[in-house]
């Protein structure tokens, strides 16, 4: 069957451009995606005493099933290495892990600092409503811009995908803002905690700040048309984000001194 031409450059195809610095810029950001979502798979390995819980469970499958075959999906893709219907798969099927994967990575430490069941029982089902609603459309819309170039899946996934990011986009933000909120509460409620662990927390809100400044730089590069930058920045940027989130755990727990011996999740304490 033909393939369709892309409708946006990088949906279809490989990179068809002459601009080494660019291949240079997109090889270099995928391989550094792998290196660290093999060093994240490496680090939950070492850091959990006990293999089970759902921080465990969401962040080993991120990287794993998430980061890997989208990174290697791209690389695949831009750099015409095989058959496009094997980049499309292992991309697809790779970002929709990752980025849900990401969410409950997000979620699963709220229960740290957050006790209002309520709140966390809508978190969880915000997650998985959006993992249905956003991702199965893009991925019909992944194959079918490939296959039925007549149906005008060109457009819509044009359309669906940035409905996609900004979607995800709020969606981290909600859980990240909860994060931030609880944390600020944290720091006026014991106005006598010592420096140390005021320190920790101010720390805790960078982290959750960069995060949000990541997510924002992806919308821009979405609406402004760089397809190809943002899909390769994306899968970097989640890689960092899921390292920095091992380092808001490690904090989170040093400050509420939380018992790790009757951590259900199982992390070693992070000293």
């Amino acid at each position: 069957m033909a393939h369709c031409s892309a409708p946006v450059q990088g949906i279809v195809g490989s990179y068809t451009g002459n601009s080494f610095a660019l291949q240079a810029f997109l090889a270099s950001l995928l391989g550094l995606a792998l290196y660290n979502a093999i060093e994240l798979i490496i680090l939950v390995f070492s850091i959990f005493r006990v293999y089970k819980g759902l921080y465990f469970w969401s962040l080993l499958i991120t990287g794993l099933l998430g980061v890997i075959p989208d990174a290697l999906g791209l690389l695949l893709k831009y750099f015409k290495l095989a058959p496009i219907w094997i980049p499309v798969t292992l991309s697809t099927a790779g970002w929709s892990i990752m980025v849900t994967g990401h969410s409950l990575v997000l979620y699963s430490r709220l229960h740290l600092i957050l006790r209002d069941e309520r709140i966390l029982r809508g978190v969880l089902a915000m997650i998985i409503i959006d993992a249905i609603i956003l991702q199965i459309p893009q991925i019909i819309a992944s194959y079918g811009v490939i296959y039925a170039c007549h149906l005008a899946f060109g457009r819509f996934f044009d359309t669906w995908e940035k409905v996609q990011l900004t979607g995800f986009f709020v969606q981290e933000i909600v859980i990240s803002s909860i994060f931030i909120v609880q944390t600020l509460n944290l720091l006026h409620s014991y106005p006598t905690r010592s420096q140390r662990k005021t320190n920790i927390m101010y720390q805790l809100l960078v982290i959750n700040f960069v995060i949000i400044l990541m997510d924002i730089s992806l919308v821009v590069m979405e609406f402004t048309g760089l397809f190809i930058i943002q899909t390769v920045l994306k899968t970097f940027f989640y890689t960092v984000k899921l390292k920095l989130e091992i380092a808001v755990l490690s904090r989170l727990v040093t400050f509420v001194q939380y018992d790790i011996s009757q951590d259900s999740s199982g992390l070693s304490n992070p000293q």
